[in-house]
């Protein structure tokens, strides 16, 4: 048996990964609660049960933590609309039905939603450096595969003229704030009014808001 593989090395390795992840649960939560200019590391680092030494031994700094915070949300976003999106037909119907699947998403998880919500609100701190408000359309932004899909498909069918010509990213930008919105700020407040309301009902409503919100914004205009 080699020094590492001894059991003492493997459970080291083991609290040392379950530490890490605690960091990005934290760092999740309060970035989703927060923001992101306002949470520090030191308050991640408590939330997490970490102290500072341990905290950077995972992370160098603020921006790579948050960095790959939204690269793990993205990524559950993708994975989550992945069968939309390989079956998606360039109609606009299609279009409608892959968004539709990531505002759904989106209302399942409210928490990444203020955090997708805080991301394209940023600004760039230039007395610390920290930036988490890449252009969404940027080579290393965290969205990644997923705005390139968009993107694509709906270039696609403007080129056809299944949907009205859009600028890019301003449309993407303008299509992932009015479906980040809702789920984000207004579920809670809309569960308060309607508290008999169960919540595959109010799932639904969001739903054919969503339809009818998206079909406003894509439809081509009429001849």
């Amino acid at each position: 048996m080699t020094p590492r593989d001894t059991p003492s090395n493997a459970r080291a390795v083991g609290r040392g990964g379950r530490s890490r992840e605690r960091v990005l649960a934290a760092a999740r939560r309060l970035f989703a609660e927060r923001g992101f200019a306002p949470v520090t590391m030191r308050a991640i680092g408590e939330a997490a049960g970490l102290d500072n030494s341990s905290l950077y031994r995972h992370f160098p700094g603020k921006s790579a933590l948050a960095r790959e915070v939204l690269d793990l949300a993205f990524a559950d976003l993708e994975r989550a609309v992945a069968p939309a999106a390989a079956a998606t037909p360039s109609t606009l119907e299609g279009a409608i039905d892959l968004v539709t699947a990531i505002a759904l998403h989106l209302w399942d998880h409210p928490a990444t939603a203020r955090l997708l919500l805080h991301w394209v609100t940023s600004a760039r701190d230039a007395a610390t450096g920290f930036d988490v408000s890449l252009p969404i359309d940027a080579a290393n932004a965290p969205s990644g595969d997923l705005y390139r899909a968009l993107v694509d498909l709906l270039t696609r069918m403007r080129g056809t003229g299944a949907v009205r010509h859009l600028a890019w990213p301003e449309a993407f930008v303008a299509i992932m704030g009015a479906i980040t919105l809702r789920p984000a700020t207004y579920r809670s407040l809309l569960a308060s009014q309607e508290p008999d309301r169960s919540e595959d009902a109010a799932r639904a409503a969001w739903e054919e808001e969503a339809r009818a919100m998206l079909r406003g914004m894509l439809a081509p205009p009429a001849p």
